[in-house]
């Protein structure tokens, strides 16, 4: 069980909070494209993989930072980087592949000050940072994204789109043509407590109809804290890979634990 999971345990079951700013972070934690500063890390743990049930993990740091232009207007760079990534050989019973992998960066541009619906748009650049070529794509890729979330007082609903194309260069590697929807349900619950689904699916364009899409079922549980006057947010869950490419070797399950430290910006 990786660092952030044990971490994330602890904090959950251990840590009061203080009543009066956890709705606040809850909803910041909550929000791909508000005003504060963010640093999710995220530690995904795939299960059972392949004939010899293989399991794969990856730390992915996901830093967000708006900055305030045109006086109405917010940029959000979002970065998604993965400093740490196992991916076991699924046709064998031992070994694999450690390293980095690819980083993508988002450019949201979305209004400073929103109501009941809070959206976001701009590029992601796909940079191919991975120090192996059986952990990332090996190309440059670009598209657009959008982002959608509604916060209403029981809960959140909301989603991430991305379309990634591999630019030209590097003929040897595979041309990149990816979809990516992040979706998400939270549920409010007492004393910073929430439920939620927050799975990402995927669609591989390259690939003929039965092999293109992953899809995840499943949920979990998550708490908002105040911690010496800062927002942490911390979730588990889990998911089954009901959906997957029927050519294709992919873990039937997946495990996600996530702690996202929160710096709102001062009025």
């Amino acid at each position: 069980m990786g660092t952030v999971c044990r971490v994330a345990i602890v904090l959950l079951l251990g840590c009061p909070g203080l009543r009066a700013q956890q709705d606040d972070f809850r909803n910041l934690a909550r929000n791909p494209v508000g005003d504060a500063i963010k640093v999710p890390l995220v530690e995904d743990i795939n299960l059972d993989t392949g004939p010899y049930a293989r399991t794969s993990n990856s730390l992915q740091i996901e830093p967000i930072i708006p900055f305030q232009i045109a006086g109405q207007w917010l940029l959000i760079p979002r970065i998604v980087a993965n400093p740490v990534v196992y991916l076991p050989d699924v046709t064998k019973s031992s070994g694999g592949s450690t390293g980095l992998g690819d980083t993508t960066v988002t450019f949201f541009l979305t209004p400073a000050h929103t109501h009941k619906l809070i959206w976001g748009v701009g590029p992601s650049l796909l940079i191919p940072t991975a120090t192996d070529t059986s952990i990332g794509a090996g190309k440059w890729g670009l598209g657009p994204s959008f982002a959608v979330l509604a916060q209403p007082d029981w809960g959140s609903f909301g989603t991430v789109v991305q379309n990634v194309w591999s630019l030209p260069g590097n003929l040897r590697r595979t041309a990149v043509n990816q979809l990516q929807i992040e979706a998400s349900f939270s549920y409010n619950l007492p004393h910073g407590w929430y439920l939620l689904t927050a799975p990402t699916i995927y669609a591989d364009w390259t690939q003929s109809g039965g092999d293109r899409w992953l899809v995840p079922f499943g949920g979990g549980i998550g708490r908002t804290l105040n911690i010496a006057r800062r927002g942490v947010d911390l979730n588990i869950a889990l998911y089954s890979n009901t959906i997957r490419p029927a050519g294709q070797l992919f873990p039937k399950w997946q495990m996600s634990f996530q702690c996202t430290l929160l710096y709102p910006r001062k009025p």
